[in-house]
């Protein structure tokens, strides 16, 4: 994806399936290496950044074998301890967890560097404290070397602030350990969760996860499995917001509508109509509706990733009302996309950790997406506005969202990705 061109101000309403979890999907394609053996991975996005995982594991030796279902296996016998190319690295934020697989299976790894979306500075302090906890040595320059040549010991760790990729790398490195782990002050999102679900079905022995306190008792070893990818629910609350945006009725399906529970409590309180079913949740909205106060935290508080979308609602003068509150309260500057939606005609007022927004009639025009999220932000936006939108830079979406426009053009809106 280069461009998105929207024309917009339609109605979007019709049914839509979530794929599986990007965020999920990282920390397991690169946790299978533990395992030393096949493992199948089901319901795997076909997103640029778990390809690009794929890349690297390749580099690294891995065997990679793709199905038409969107099943992938992945032969991690032939993995080397070996530095994966800085170019590939680079690129997502998820490839530091390769530090935490490498340490536990080989004791040793090696990382050039680590990528992903530019919101603020985004130290991996929290993780590097607690392999050194665990007896590893950690040489830091302009690359991460981590060594236990004699293998790394159980240890008591107390994070700082519940990070989730803290606490998914402590438990990938704490897996195969000698001896009891605990993390303290754990991060509780739904792909921490899922992660344990993967390790423990290849071995491992976890407790505690969703609490703030996780115990993990070392095995020898893992063995290969298959496993499912959960469902997206950042996939899942941006076609939702699509729907509140532009009137609905929009059904998302195959979700778990317990990860999203904030965002639905926040639909509500914004007038919005929210129908759960199973796994399907259907939102719509009237000809207006309310906005509000929004504070993002960890699990189960109001997710970071929906930020920029819920900013975007509130901006939407021909359908909002009132001033919306956005107040940031992991990321220290996650507001990029702000830019983008005065570009469009957004009067945004961003203090520090908070985005005041008065909404009013946005136009059509031409924005650059500097993020993931902040992508998806300026596309609900151009969905909502009447005239034409061309979003650029538009594969910084693509890392998050496939068969993008198919799905939105389901809907019912006029989307050309080029």
């Amino acid at each position: 994806m280069k461009r998105v061109v929207v024309e917009g101000g339609r109605r979007l309403c019709g049914e839509i399936s979530v794929g599986g979890s990007k965020n999920a999907a990282l920390p397991l394609l690169f946790g299978g290496i533990l395992t030393g053996e096949p493992c199948v991975f089901t319901n795997l996005p076909r997103v640029s950044d778990v390809l690009r995982a794929l890349e690297i594991l390749r580099a690294m030796g891995a065997g990679i074998y793709f199905f038409a279902n969107h099943d992938v296996r992945v032969d991690y016998a032939t993995v080397r301890p070996v530095m994966p190319p800085a170019s590939l690295t680079a690129s997502i934020r998820g490839s530091t967890y390769l530090l935490g697989a490498m340490l536990g299976r080989f004791g040793r790894a090696y990382l050039a560097g680590a990528g992903g979306c530019d919101f603020g500075n985004r130290p991996i302090d929290q993780h590097l404290a607690g392999f050194a906890r665990l007896g590893a040595a950690v040489r830091e320059g302009e690359e991460i070397t981590l060594e236990a040549p004699c293998g790394l010991c159980g240890a008591e760790i107390t994070l700082a602030m519940p990070s989730v990729g803290a606490t998914a790398n402590l438990m990938l490195a704490c897996a195969c350990a000698t001896g009891e782990s605990i993390i303290r002050n754990a991060a509780a999102e739904p792909h921490v969760a899922a992660l344990a679900d993967f390790l423990r079905a290849a071995g491992a022995n976890i407790e505690g996860v969703g609490t703030d306190t996780v115990r993990i008792a070392g095995v020898p070893s893992l063995h290969g499995v298959t496993h499912r990818i959960i469902p997206d629910m950042i996939e899942a609350g941006t076609y939702l917001c699509a729907g509140v945006a532009c009137g609905g009725p929009v059904c998302v399906r195959d979700v778990l509508p317990s990860h999203l529970g904030a965002l639905l409590d926040a639909f509500l309180q914004m007038g919005a109509s929210v129908a759960v079913e199973g796994e399907s949740i259907t939102v719509s909205s009237a000809q207006s509706y309310r906005n509000i106060t929004v504070e993002t935290g960890p699990y189960p508080a109001f997710p970071t990733d929906l930020h920029p979308q819920m900013t975007a609602l509130f901006s939407l003068g021909n359908r909002a009302k009132g001033v919306g509150i956005v107040r940031e309260r992991i990321w220290a500057s996650r507001f990029r996309y702000v830019e983008g939606l005065r570009e469009l005609g957004a009067e945004i007022l961003v203090e520090g950790d908070t985005a005041t927004v008065t909404p009013v009639h946005l136009h059509g025009g031409s924005v650059a997406s500097p993020d993931l999220r902040s992508g998806a932000a300026l596309l609900l936006a151009a969905l909502a506005t009447k005239g034409r939108t061309e979003i650029t830079a538009a594969h910084t979406i693509a890392r998050g969202y496939e068969h993008l426009g198919e799905k939105l053009r389901a809907l019912g809106a006029d989307v050309r990705i080029l």
